[in-house]
């Protein structure tokens, strides 16, 4: 009885210093899945990028082009490939620092849009959230965004 005295605090401080699971890896592969058709995605029409996007300008910009990684103002919208809204910006500009981590697969697809476009961007889970659940976005989720450029700063 003592000796378990003795291993009880040891086992429960061990478990304090445990590491939890990690969530589990699962990339989305857009080209495998099913979009919601009000999202107009056709991955076969759509360009694939050096990183892995998928993007397809629904309207050609006339301004300047994004041609680096900065800041910008645009609107958007971002969905599941169910066609759940998860986020919105569409009632005034939003700006976005392209160089932040957070934006990766975003950034990748707009590189080369023209300010006054908007492009349809899909990003796969390892570019986008990941693999841990982000609110109400589960893990391992591919991104569909739909994507206007008002202004580079």
């Amino acid at each position: 009885m003592r000796l378990a005295f003795t291993l009880l605090p040891a086992v429960l401080l061990a478990a304090c210093f445990t590491t939890p699971d990690r969530c589990p890896v699962n990339p989305s592969d857009p080209t495998h899945e099913t979009f919601a058709p009000a999202l107009g995605v056709d991955i076969a029409s759509m360009e694939r990028t050096e990183l892995g996007d998928y993007r397809k300008d629904l309207v050609v910009g006339t301004g300047a082009a994004l041609t680096t990684l900065a800041i910008v103002q645009i609107h958007y919208s971002a969905y599941l490939s169910n066609g759940t809204l998860i986020d919105q910006v569409t009632d005034q500009p939003f700006p976005l620092d392209l160089n932040g981590r957070a934006t990766i697969g975003l950034s990748d697809g707009m590189l080369g849009m023209a300010v006054g476009g908007q492009r349809l961007i899909v990003v796969p889970s390892d570019l986008a959230l990941g693999a841990c659940d982000n609110g109400s976005v589960p893990g391992n989720s591919t991104i569909v965004y739909n994507v206007e450029l008002l202004a580079i700063n």
